[in-house]
């Protein structure tokens, strides 16, 4: 994975820390999206994080996606499906340890 395509990640999993359940969340999302679309210098895994921010909060992604003006690019990929298993590990995150760390900033301990 290329560095800058990883710290796009690390960027967007700090984003996803940051959500407070609150309306300004929709903000920091559209801020995200759209700077993530202005990338050239390789694919951002676009879809891969609607469908990640799809499965940790649901309610938000809808307004998100009703926020995007139709027929757009933005929201042509907010409607494609993909399953959240396949989305994790093309972002790199194959087990618990992982995805904890990454969605909670670290990794519970079992005693």
């Amino acid at each position: 994975m290329r560095p800058d395509k990883q710290i796009l990640i690390d960027e967007f999993f700090a984003m996803i820390r940051k959500l407070t359940r609150t309306g300004a969340d929709i903000m920091l999302v559209r801020d995200f999206f759209w700077k993530a679309s202005e990338i050239r210098s390789f694919i951002p895994p676009t879809v891969e994080f609607m469908t990640v921010l799809k499965t940790y909060n649901v309610v938000l992604f809808h307004e998100f996606r009703k926020s995007l003006v139709p027929n757009t690019s933005m929201h042509m990929l907010a409607n494609v499906h993909m399953e959240a298993g396949e989305a994790l590990i093309s972002l790199g995150i194959t087990s618990l340890e992982q995805l904890q760390l990454a969605v909670k900033g670290t990794v519970a301990v079992s005693s």
